[in-house]
């Protein structure tokens, strides 16, 4: 059995052993680059149900949201998977960006206790004129929960590649499920024709290890176990961190005794 005590290390990614177990935990952080200014998040004007959208905490606009103070990015995607293969390897030196490879985790590496995608479905909610969360990750084989807690209708306008689309009218206390996710490349967006500027994202992975930043850029990934890795980061606006290669990560090695990452500095232009 092993126990070692956590050590923070500003700005990055902490990995520390479980007891009991060979898994460690990871943190890490996603910052705005020095040199870049922090985005203004503008206004929402609400044209439609003024009343109820006006009962909106944050009535702003998501394509960015940077804490001025930490400059810490907000709803980043971030997924480790395993090394390529050397026949995904060569595939990806020889076709770059257009490789045909998509990077799992090697489930023989998977604990048992994580092999399952979760049941419990990723939920996403319309309690005023807004999706909450703005930004989600699903797991492929996890259900997905659209609701409607908001006293007037919305729609759940859902478009996808490989996961079906359909723009279902929520009722009040209405809700819209997807039963299982496969596997899916780019993006879901999730909006409302009613309530055009309302809009999320979900990012489907094949791996039990991934995380959305938080306000402060932050994010927790548990129970990985040491090894070499990639760690892929995503941003629904930015796209892959690394530009188009990046969808295929940054090399990482994760050891049982801890390590840690370089905070990610990320320009937008």
């Amino acid at each position: 059995m092993r126990c070692f005590c956590a050590v923070a290390l500003l700005g990055g990614l902490i990995v520390l052993p479980v007891m009991g177990e060979d898994l460690v935990q990871v943190k890490g952080k996603v910052v705005l680059d020095k040199d870049s200014k922090v985005p203004n998040r503008t206004p929402l004007v609400f044209d439609k149900d003024k009343d109820v959208c006006a009962k909106d905490t944050d009535p702003n606009s998501e394509n960015w949201v940077v804490d001025p103070k930490t400059r810490g990015i907000r709803d980043v995607i971030v997924y480790i998977v395993s090394e390529p293969t050397a026949e995904q390897a060569a595939i990806i030196a020889k076709d770059k960006a257009r490789a045909k490879v998509e990077l799992v985790f090697d489930p023989a590496k998977i604990p048992a206790q994580l092999k399952a995608p979760p049941k419990e479905p990723v939920v996403f909610d319309q309690p005023c004129c807004r999706y909450i969360p703005h930004v989600a990750v699903g797991r492929v084989g996890q259900p997905v929960l659209i609701k409607n807690s908001a006293p007037i209708p919305h729609n759940a306008q859902w478009t996808s590649a490989n996961n079906g689309e359909f723009n279902p009218l929520l009722a009040p206390g209405g809700q819209k499920e997807v039963p299982a996710l496969v596997a899916e490349r780019n993006v879901i967006t999730i909006g409302c024709t009613i309530h055009p500027w309302m809009k999320a994202y979900l990012k489907v992975v094949d791996t039990p290890y991934y995380a959305v930043t938080d306000k402060n850029g932050e994010f927790t990934i548990k129970d990985l176990p040491a090894g070499k890795y990639r760690i892929v980061y995503f941003h629904p606006e930015g796209g892959f961190f690394g530009g188009a290669l990046g969808r295929f990560g940054t090399p990482i090695e994760i050891k049982p005794t801890g390590g840690d990452l370089p905070q990610i500095d990320w320009k937008i232009e």
